[in-house]
């Protein structure tokens, strides 16, 4: 650890002092502008701030007003407004977003996500780190497909671009409070304002408690699924000339509740139906658990970062300095069971630091480009308290716990160019070079409590170390028939290296990933602006999938030999008078795995009759004779070549709409959204699936005159569907737990 801090401040040090020597400082891309009254919507998705509209990437950005108008409060609920976009989670809090397919089924320390979350142009390595609330943010880009030229980290899937508030030299205020069903409590705030002249500071904080849970463990009596979000930013912007700019920044968050609330939806190793078993206690067979422990999971998170631009005239420096520190306790019993048969106790930490450098052209010219340079330093890992325990555990009654630290050091130098073949044609080529140096140190606790007055026993320590270097690139060519009309075609190279996995015994080791993405698309703005339609076909050709399978409470993840992906999206948005603002998506996918002998596939017990275990394999995490087990998953090695990746649906869509309506006591704002998801299998072998669902969100909100004070009435989940929010299949049973019921609220707010 010591080594980690004398390298975070030396960089730390080093690129604040780079960018000083560089002298007065501009205002630039990071700054990320909702619609202007002409419509367009400023993305930086080129390191510059340019029209969504000219950037030839497929890319969904919303702005405050879709936002709120889709329902969307976290990170978790942009599925709502972007098709092509599917968030699950995983056990104990990690978000798992998913993008044309392009995603990941399991997560833990140093695995990170093919689809990268950037907060204000900063990485988040950690999945337990990009679950957020989006109360104080400006907009959200989703940008879809490789992004491995212009961004600080490999993205294989895409990458989800959030832009908080900025400080102002205006004054600006406001705050808003919030109650809801189960007993919800909500506010935040937000204040900006001038210091001096070159001087502005903006401070802003969100808390959240849902006090009553959606359900109940029907064996201690207490509530599960609740929740206590909070999160706290401040910025310091210093504008010493028209072309400096330095901004100070941190942050602070967290979030606990009787959670994951998993429940088997199958029959658990006993035979028992737990579902049948909750309804015969008068509880709810959906959204209440039977289990021997309460559920809890408690996450914190703080950072800080630097970031500093200067315009020479010509050519602009971009220095992002930022420090991250992640830390997720999670603890649960999944299997069904009021014995302690199974108990995952997990502890895991994250800290980071990343220095970014970029050199932007700036004018009309010809030739437009970027260069850079990234480094990242991690070390993330098991803590030496908790574990797994119970009967499925080491001797058949004990625990086993992972203690872990895996350090990564990531190096890349990248550039990419823009070159004007006239008028309305561009070529674009980029090219980057990643180092990534990964080591492990590792070791197990185990005790056996069938043996009489047994001490826990520490194995060996192991030392693993793995290094991947490989180039990415991107080639487009676009072309503008009109104003109106893009068009535009391109392939990717991504790159995502491999990784440990330190939750499992023995240490598993991830070959790296690789995807080849072909693109065509169009962006246009028809019927004189008033309906913009965006459509792009893709094809995708992956390598080395990584998926996860639980065995005996330990994250499994491994390889499979590649996947190739076919589909559409359409992004759509409709004004067709001054008041009434309609939007929404489509996205068909189809994703299928090649090559894949080595599926973990699990078969229900009891087996059925004739089934044959083949030579040479056992049930994985099950003990006993596997044709005597009454319940619970016999996980077998097997072929799972053509069969549809996990949790990508085939079809999604959305539509949303706001519509002002002035009167004589000031605006009323009626907005909704429909999301519908065909569907999806969430194990290897397509036999547990999550059916077809839709989500409906509505609000109504009323303005005074002045447009400073609010009173909102919003309902998310309006139908009350049934849906999960994570599931799948283990040795235990088939299990998973639910996502949000209907909710409803009210809200008063300002805005000055």
């Amino acid at each position: 650890m010591k080594a980690f801090h004398t390298t975070r401040v030396r960089l730390l040090v080093g690129g604040a002092c780079l960018a000083a020597l560089a002298g007065p400082l501009p205002v630039m891309a990071q700054e990320a502008a909702a619609p202007a009254d002409d419509g367009v919507i400023y993305v930086t998705a080129t390191k510059r701030q340019e029209d969504a509209q000219d950037v030839p990437i497929a890319i969904t950005a919303l702005d405050m007003d879709q936002i709120s108008a889709a329902g969307i409060a976290g990170t978790e609920d942009l599925r709502a407004a972007v098709p092509a976009l599917n968030v699950t989670t995983a056990v104990g809090g990690f978000g798992l977003p998913r993008i044309r397919g392009i995603g990941a089924t399991g997560q833990g320390p140093s695995i990170e996500n093919p689809v990268a979350v950037y907060v204000d142009g900063v990485y988040y390595t950690s999945a337990f780190g990009n679950l957020m609330s989006l109360a104080d943010v400006e907009q959200v880009a989703v940008l879809k497909g490789p992004q491995g030229t212009l961004f600080g980290r490999n993205a294989t899937g895409g990458l989800i671009q959030i832009t908080t508030r900025r400080p102002s030299f205006d004054f600006e205020a406001s705050g808003r409070v919030g109650y809801a069903n189960y007993d919800t409590v909500s506010g935040s705030a937000f204040v900006s304002g001038p210091l001096t002249d070159t001087l502005a500071v903006s401070v802003s904080g969100q808390y959240l408690d849902q006090q009553d849970g959606f359900g109940r463990n029907i064996t201690t009596g207490n509530e599960v699924q609740t929740s206590e979000t909070f999160t706290g930013r401040a910025h310091i912007l210093w504008q010493p000339s028209d072309a400096t700019e330095v901004m100070i920044s941190g942050d602070i968050g967290g979030f606990s509740g009787a959670n994951p609330a998993f429940r088997p939806v199958g029959l658990n190793t006993a035979g028992e139906d737990v579902q049948a078993i909750i309804a015969a206690a008068g509880g709810d067979p959906l959204y209440d658990i039977r289990a021997d422990v309460d559920p809890s999971v408690r996450g914190r998170q703080w950072g800080g970062g630097l970031d500093i631009e200067h315009d020479f005239g010509g050519v602009s420096l971009h220095s992002i300095s930022a420090y991250r520190d992640t830390k997720l306790r999670s603890f649960f019993d999944p299997d069904g069971r009021v014995q302690r048969q199974l108990v995952i106790d997990n502890n895991q930490y994250s800290e980071q630091y990343s220095q970014e450098i970029n050199l932007i052209s700036e004018g009309d010219g010809a030739l437009s480009w970027v260069l850079g340079a990234y480094y990242l330093h991690e070390e993330a890992g098991l803590r030496p308290i908790g574990g797994t325990s119970g009967l499925f555990v080491f001797g058949n009654n004990g625990y086993r716990i992972n203690v872990s630290n895996a350090t990564l050091d990531s190096y890349s130098a990248f550039a990419e160019g823009t070159l004007a073949l006239g008028e309305n044609t561009n070529l674009t080529a980029g090219f980057r070079y990643t180092w990534d140096e990964r080591d492990l140190e590792r070791y197990t606790i185990e005790l056996n409590r069938n043996i009489t007055n047994a001490v826990p026993v520490q194995g060996a320590t192991t030392l693993v170390d793995i290094s991947n270097d490989e180039p990415s690139w991107r080639l487009s060519i676009d072309h503008r028939f009109s104003d109106a009309l893009l068009a535009y075609a391109s392939y990717n190279r991504g790159f995502r290296s491999g990784a440990f996995v330190v939750g499992r015994t023995p240490t598993g080791i991830l070959t790296p990933e690789k995807i080849d993405a072909f693109e065509v698309g169009i962006k246009s703005d028809l019927a004189d602006g008033l309906v913009r339609l965006n459509l792009a076909g893709y094809y995708y050709d992956q390598s080395s999938v990584q998926v996860m399978q639980i065995i005996s409470g330990e994250q499994n993840v491994y390889n499979a030999d590649g996947a190739e992906i076919w589909g559409l999206d359409a992004d759509i948005s409709i004004n067709p008078t001054d008041n009434l603002r309609i939007f929404g998506g489509v996205n068909v996918t189809d994703a299928k795995y090649k090559s894949f002998t080595s599926a973990i596939i699990a078969t229900p017990f009891p087996l059925p009759t004739g089934f044959v275990i083949p030579t040479g394999q056992t049930c994985l995490g099950t003990f006993g004779n596997p044709f005597t087990q009454v319940g619970g998953n016999c996980l077998l090695v097997g072929d799972a070549s053509g069969n549809a990746l996990q949790n990508t649906p085939d079809f999604t869509a959305s539509i949303g709409f706001g519509w002002d309506i002035p009167t004589s006591v000031g605006t009323f704002t009626l907005d909704g959204n429909l999301y519908h998801n065909g569907g999806f299998p969430t194990d290897i072998d397509e036999r547990v699936q999550q059916s077809s669902y839709n989500l409906v969100n509505a609000g109504l909100t009323w303005r005074d005159s002045r447009d400073t004070f609010y009173v909102r009435v919003w309902a998310r989940n309006l139908t009350d569907e049934y849906y999960f929010s994570q599931l799948g299949a283990s040795n235990t049973a088939d299990n998973g737990y639910p996502g949000s019921p209907r909710t409803y609220g009210l809200e008063v707010g300002f805005d000055f």
